[in-house]
């Protein structure tokens, strides 16, 4: 067996004084945090009762599957905070229940007894729980001088010295230097205080090899006690459980990825800079919210090992950037936060603004190789008030300011104004009222009708969205389909879109119309994972024949991601729906795409059809593409036709169908329907 220190086997002569019980020490094992405890001591009945696997130098993550729940959690969450806990562990009799195991901290070390009858937890006991705190506990007897005059063996394995060789030192020679004033100062109110009274500290010791130590102390004045005429410390070694707190702390107030400030640390130095504006008329202070553009892009393309190292980077551009008593915040994912104090003015602000978006912007080297990615940021800058606002509205104005800045574009820098709330309420209102019209049956299809020109008759139509507000009334997609992507109600009104689909198209299979729906999805719908399982079950649902139902993805989709584009149109295809290709010719695709696409048809963008008969060379374009669909196999579908000429050219050209208000405007389905009778 290995050899333990004096506290080890302090605290195991107690444990082992309880005769209804077994005893175990576990000790923490520190490699730069506490990630495990191995096993220190163990008694004979402990043995007997949980088994052979938990002898000594054994380490809990070994064993931690037998033993069930998270007892390195429980027993870190010990030494970091101290008191004494009761937890479950199997019994090494088969048929037996979990043992009652209670546990209590000392030190860094766990003791633990196994409850083997009825009755209160051992730890309950006062007179226990005082024998097993005090039983890694180092007893130094000092003279009035401060010199020790008696020190107990268990100061070894804390200070490195023998008791022979601390007894007639004195206790300066012992203390930690940066401590030292403190303990000198302590150790005079121990010499004036009443007999009884103690007095506690906690500080370093320093070692011969100038480590350091913490140690919990408490001194009592025994210069009047017959026999002792001394002053009496009990202390204890603390490193682990201080380093422990001082890390659980660090990490409740940073950031683990950038080390830059958390949120809550965020909050409380704007409430401390406010409130020091408040007393300096003159002073201002400035709230930035910055916001990596297409982070998401680098993320999914790179990986997230990529993803990190450009957070890291851009975090450290962020400090290098503001002034030294300024605050940089990771609030998670892309998103920081810049606290500027005791500004003067607007400019200043927007000074410092400028500087952050120049300074996250340009290359960066990610991944393998030496490839470099160009990012930038948009950023909203809200300044302080005379008198200030409140930290709860100043981020609120910094993350409106955020808002329009990512609607202008990239790399956008704006600052918060009155005209902005209005904007972000006209939001919240719309949020609102959309998620009732989701309840309510607000939202509904108009059906525009498509020609197929060889025959010249209506064989399908495309499902066209509007919001019948009960105020505003008939309302476009353009004026609600933004705020429903931002708040997270795109997939509901997908869902419900195509589901009212498919039911119009069983509903045209029994009155004998047999026409066929379009629907367009959107660049989120599109590498939804959820939606191909939601398209097979609505279909089967519906009992709906699937080669009538038409998914259109846009160009700007496609181009988005191209491996995932071909991936979902392919597991489109596999169940009998049918794709399409929306608004080809807008820019984003290059008539190569059309090959690895694999869709059913392409529909071409209404500037070709408006480009009809206005010069050779735009009707020479048409008619090139139109050609290289027909070898592709790919059918073809012109938008925008808006006059006889525009579908007799096109006829002859060999497009395959046609839609536009020519041939009839976006109706609701029994208006469709009574026009095709």
């Amino acid at each position: 067996m290995t050899a333990h220190d004096e506290p080890d086997t302090a605290l195991l002569a107690v444990v082992g004084m309880h005769p209804a019980h077994g005893g175990v020490v576990f000790r923490p094992v520190v490699d730069g945090a506490v990630n495990d405890f191995v096993v220190e001591r163990i008694t004979g009945a402990a043995v007997r009762l949980l088994g052979p696997e938990l002898a000594p130098g054994t380490r809990v993550s070994q064993v931690a599957e037998r033993l069930g729940g998270d007892l390195v959690g429980e027993l870190t969450r010990l030494v970091a905070e101290g008191g004494w806990s009761r937890i479950g562990l199997p019994a090494e009799t088969d048929g037996q229940d979990r043992l009652a195991v209670d546990v209590v901290a000392a030190g860094d070390r766990v003791g633990g007894l196994l409850a083997t009858g009825a009755g209160a937890p051992a730890v309950q006991e006062p007179h226990f729980r005082a024998l097993v705190e005090s039983a890694v506990d180092v007893i130094q007897v000092l003279e009035a001088s401060g010199v020790t005059r008696y020190i107990s063996p268990g100061a070894s394995a804390v200070l490195g010295c023998s008791p022979e060789e601390l007894v007639g030192r004195h206790f300066r020679t012992m203390v930690d230097p940066r401590d030292l004033a403190m303990v000198e100062e302590a150790f005079a109110e121990v010499l004036a205080a009443p007999p009884g009274t103690a007095i506690e500290a906690e500080y370093r010791v320093q070692r011969p090899d100038d480590q350091s130590r913490w140690v919990h102390a408490v001194g009592s004045n025994h210069l009047a006690t017959p026999a002792v005429h001394a002053i009496v410390v009990h202390w204890r070694d603390v490193t682990v459980p201080m380093e422990l707190r001082a890390r659980l702390e660090y990490a409740a107030t940073h950031d683990t990825l950038t080390g830059l400030a958390s949120r809550s640390l965020f909050i409380d130095h704007l409430e401390l800079a406010l409130a020091a504006a408040a007393r300096h008329p003159d002073s201002r202070v400035a709230v930035l919210f910055c916001d990596l553009d297409h982070f998401k892009l680098i993320n999914d393309s790179l990986g997230h090992a990529a993803g990190d190292a450009l957070l890291r980077e851009v975090g450290q551009r962020l400090r290098a950037a503001v002034r030294p008593g300024d605050t940089v915040a990771r609030f998670g994912g892309d998103e920081f936060a810049v606290l500027c104090p005791e500004l003067t003015d607007e400019d200043q602000a927007g000074q410092l603004a400028e500087r952050v978006v120049s300074a996250v912007a340009g290359p960066y080297r990610l991944g393998e190789g030496s490839k470099e990615f160009l990012v930038s940021t948009s950023v909203g800058v809200a300044l302080s008030e005379r008198p200030p606002q409140g930290a709860e509205q100043a981020m609120r104005e910094a993350d409106t300011a955020l808002y329009e800045a990512k609607r202008r574009g990239r790399g956008q820098l704006q600052h918060y104004s009155g005209k902005l709330s209005e904007r972000v309420d006209h939001r919240v209102r719309l949020e609102a009222d959309l998620r009732e019209a989701l309840v309510d049956g607000q939202l509904l299809l108009l059906y525009q009708p498509k020609l197929q020109l060889k025959e010249n008759r209506v064989f399908s139509a495309e499902a066209l969205l509007r919001w019948d507000h009960p105020e505003r009334g008939l309302l476009l997609p353009a004026e609600f389909l933004p705020t429903a992507e931002e708040t997270g109600l795109l997939h509901s009104i997908g869902v419900w879109v195509l589901r009212a689909a498919a039911e119009q198209i069983a509903a045209w299979a029994r009155s004998g119309f047999g026409l066929g729906v379009q629907i367009n999805f959107s660049d989120r719908e599109l590498t939804d994972r959820g939606m191909l399982e939601l398209i097979e079950t609505t279909v089967a649902e519906t009992g709906i024949d699937p080669s009538k139902l038409e998914i259109e993805i846009t160009e700007r989709a496609a181009a988005a991601d191209l491996a995932r584009t071909i991936e979902v149109v392919r597991a489109i295809r596999a169940h009998g729906t049918h794709v399409s290709l929306d608004d080809f010719g807008t820019g984003f695709c290059s008539l190569t795409w059309l090959q690895q696409i694999p869709v059913d048809v392409v529909k071409l963008d209404q500037t070709f059809t408006t480009r009809l008969g206005e010069h050779p060379a735009s009707t020479a374009i048409i008619q090139s593409v139109l050609r290289l669909c027909s070898a592709l196999g790919l059918g073809t579908v012109a938008e925008g036709v808006e006059t006889a000429e525009q579908l007799a050219q096109l006829r002859d050209l060999g497009c395959d169908a046609a839609q536009g208000f020519y041939i009839g405007r976006p109706v609701a389905a029994p208006e469709l329907e009574a026009a095709l009778r």
